[in-house]
């Protein structure tokens, strides 16, 4: 609050409106301090990934039966062993017990030159993926990224895979 000198005897008050953000930035601090805490808790130690269960996609209308579709399907089943339809293309799984911050690196590199030396990949741009709900969640994110890399524009996810591969073994 200020006056204004004014004249001879007549002050008039007048009251300043301004907003005092210190409590918001100290709640914006301590709102940060406990993400920057609780964030490494929530990691898995051995792993250093976030476990989680992805929902399954219920039937509708909309939903394709992949036996009748003319696709290419890249599947990789639970011992990290990755097809295109039914050829073998890369087994990853000797790459799962090794250390490092990215073990799958030579297997992703032979995942691409594969993908890039298949004619009807190239053609088509398009490839539907299929992976095992048990495998890491960095092989998947890994190989969709190789497959784009290699030239494959529209890469597809199959919703509710535990269905199909049940289906497969019976």
């Amino acid at each position: 609050m200020g006056a204004s000198p004014g004249g001879s005897g007549g002050a008039v008050n007048t009251t300043l409106a301004r907003i005092n953000v210190t409590p918001f930035v100290d709640v914006m601090l301590v709102l940060l301090v406990i993400f920057m805490v609780t964030t490494p808790m929530m990691l898995d130690d051995d792993i250093g990934e976030i476990e989680m269960n992805l929902p399954a996609v219920q039937d509708d209308d909309s939903r394709v039966d992949i036996e009748e579709v003319d696709q290419l399907i890249l599947v990789i089943d639970e011992n990290l062993q990755i097809y295109i339809g039914d050829e073998p293309i890369v087994d990853c799984g000797p790459y799962a017990d090794e250390e490092g911050d990215n073990p799958f690196e030579p297997c992703f590199d032979q995942l691409q030159a594969k993908v890039e030396d298949n004619r009807r990949l190239q053609e088509e741009g398009r490839l539907f993926l299929l992976a095992d709900t048990d495998i890491p969640y960095g092989v998947v994110v890994g190989s969709m990224n190789r497959v784009r890399l290699a030239g494959v524009e529209q890469v597809g996810m199959v919703t509710n895979p535990e269905l199909r591969l049940d289906d497969e073994e019976s």
